[in-house]
């Protein structure tokens, strides 16, 4: 029973500590282009509009609603695999737990410098062709003001997720590898 409170508790450490970080990573990319948020994830999530404004807020809310439930994902994953392994220890799972977030952090950072580095204006008049997101947000699209930071926060969150992903799988490889250790 007392493993299952823990198991409880730390899916819930772990949703809160995804949210958070969604709410943190959106203020950041929502530094480098407000436009991503007002031109796109604002009406990619219909976001009623008393949550955008002021639109730092309505990033927020976007920023908790994208990450709360990988965190749920995650917690669940890591958490099942500490309560079925008598041998790994709550400090293993804590450690798995700071690798995902490392790794996540360390993913959004390098997608920070690849998207600095590539989505450079060549021109000052150089026109970009964006990726077709569907008719209400091409219109919205054609009235930005500066695609490339757009292109810039995009790239980031997209490198987020995938830190989030391989953070996971080498969580869950690090456990493994505990466990095994434990064994010999």
């Amino acid at each position: 029973m007392r493993k299952l409170l823990s198991l409880f508790l730390f899916i819930f450490l772990t949703v809160l500590l995804a949210g958070l970080y969604g709410i943190i990573h959106n203020q950041v990319t929502f530094s480098i282009s407000s436009e991503y948020y007002t031109h796109f994830k604002f009406i990619q999530n219909d976001l009623p509009e008393y949550f955008t404004q002021p639109a730092r807020l309505g990033a927020s809310i976007i920023g908790w609603n994208s990450t709360w439930w990988i965190g749920l994902i995650i917690g669940f994953i890591l958490g099942l695999l500490w309560i079925w392994n008598d041998i790994l220890t709550t400090k293993d799972k804590f450690k798995a737990l700071l690798t995902v977030c490392i790794t996540a952090i360390m993913f959004g950072f390098i997608g920070f410098l690849i998207a600095y580095f590539q989505w450079q204006p060549k021109r000052y008049y150089e026109v970009i062709n964006l990726p077709n997101y569907g008719k209400i947000n091409d219109d919205s699209l054609q009235i930005m003001t500066s695609p490339y930071a757009f292109l810039r926060a995009e790239t980031i969150h997209n490198f987020s997720y995938l830190g989030g992903l391989i953070g996971l799988l080498i969580g869950v490889f690090q456990l493994w590898k505990r466990k095994k250790q434990f064994e010999q």
